[in-house]
Formats: structure tokens, sequence, C-alpha cells
């Protein structure tokens, strides 16, 4: 029984720490299989860009690409339920939804979309994130328990509705991911990594090098999110173990 006990510890030390969980899929409405893709690879979180038109979300880059059949419910919300019933979801735990339309036209719709699945979502800890366009964060506290948004460096806000905190890397300077990471802008960023993880909140960062050497990087500074339109290639690296 105490070795049982003990691998019991141990696997559950391993999952907790699994690098998967920071794997994100940034755009990941284009790729192929919208949400699958990414949750059977076993990424942590998905990104989904969306417009509200004429009272549905419709989810894409831009206004030209939308399509009525390409809709939040039918792409991520149904699934996603559908594999948190089932207690299916392995490392996914979060949904970012950057919305594209101003948030006093989109957050209506976001919320009344979800509403019908609030115990599911709170029973699971599943991570609702709002992105993009948001409200005025002396308003997040109008929102429901179950809605977290996107907080900036330069904002104020509750803090018990923003636990995640995102900015662009070009914030802090540039570098194209072809060669070691400027020592410079590595300090800049851990400080920054380091001063989000003291307030208690988790980190993404954007505009990253797309590419292995800023997979590393991001690991290395301790960034919590790491984004990537190249699905299989954050996943193979993170499975080798990569992660600090």
């Amino acid at each position: 029984m105490k070795k049982i006990a003990i691998f019991c510890l141990l696997s559950l030390a391993l999952n907790a720490q699994n690098p998967l969980l920071k794997a994100h899929a940034h755009n990941d409405y284009e790729h192929e299989r919208p949400y699958f893709d990414a949750f059977q690879l076993g990424f942590g979180s998905v990104e989904a860009d969306v417009y509200a038109v004429n009272g549905e979300l419709l989810v894409g880059h831009e206004r030209s690409s939308l399509a009525l059949n390409r809709t939040l419910k039918n792409l991520y919300i149904d699934p996603i339920v559908a594999v948190l019933k089932a207690n299916k979801e392995g490392n996914f735990h979060q949904l970012l939804i950057d919305s594209k339309t101003p948030a006093d036209s989109t957050m209506s719709l976001i919320v009344a979309a979800l509403k019908p699945h609030t115990d599911l979502i709170l029973k699971k800890g599943f991570r609702i994130v709002i992105s993009g366009n948001r409200p005025k964060p002396s308003q997040y506290i109008e929102y429901p328990a179950w809605i977290t948004f996107d907080g900036r460096s330069d904002e104020r806000f509750p803090t018990n509705k923003v636990i995640l905190e995102s900015e662009s890397m070009l914030k802090f300077g540039f570098w194209g991911g072809q060669g070691p990471i400027p020592a410079a802008l590595k300090e800049k960023l851990k400080n920054y990594v380091d001063q989000v993880h003291a307030n208690g909140r988790k980190v993404r960062l954007w505009a990253t090098p797309d590419s292995l050497l800023g997979y590393q990087a991001l690991l290395d500074i301790g960034v919590d999110y790491i984004g990537t339109d190249k699905l299989s290639l954050l996943a193979d690296y993170l499975k080798l173990g990569n992660s600090k």
C-alpha cells in the first residue's frame, strides 16, 4: 500500500509539472481542426478571436474570413463542454477569447453563450479569459465569477478578476529568435515575469519567435503560456523535457 501511495503522489507531481500545460494555441481557429488539433496534442490553452455579428459570435482573424458556420459555440464551446462532461480534459484548462469587436456588443453574447454551462465551468475550475477589446477594468466585477480578464502591465484592475497578464515582447525589445536572446532583453523580460508572479498572476507574451530558441527562452524566464502557430513543433519540444 505504501508503494502505491508513493506512486500516486509521484504521478500527481509529474502531472502538475507537465510542460504541455504551458502550451497555448495562438489563433487556434486557423488550424485544420480548431480546438481538436491542440487538444489531442495535449495543449493546456487555446485562443479564439471572436466578432459579434448580428447577435452571433463568429470566429476568425479578419472580418473577411468570417463564416456563419464558424461560431464560438460550434468550434469551441460545444466540444469543450463535451470533453469536460466526459472528464477527458487532461492538460486542457483554459479558453482565451480575444474580442475583436467592442466590449459593449461582445461581452453580453459571450456571457449568454457560456451561462448554461456555469456549474460545469466552476466544478472543473475551467478558466475563461477575455482578451482583446475588454470592458474597463473597473467594470470587471460586474461579470460572473467564472469570467476572468487578460490584464496589461499599465492597468489597474481587481486582482480577483485578472489571473493572467499579457504583453507583447516588442514592448521590451526586438529579437527574431535566430540566435541567443540578447542578455539585456532577457533580463528585462525576466524582471517583468518575476513581478507579475509576485502579484499572483500568470504571464503570457505575444509577438515572440515561433521557434525552438524562442520556446526555450520563454521557458528560461518562467513564462506560463507559450503561444505558437506550430502546434506539433511546440508539443514535441515540450515533450522532450526541455522545460525548466
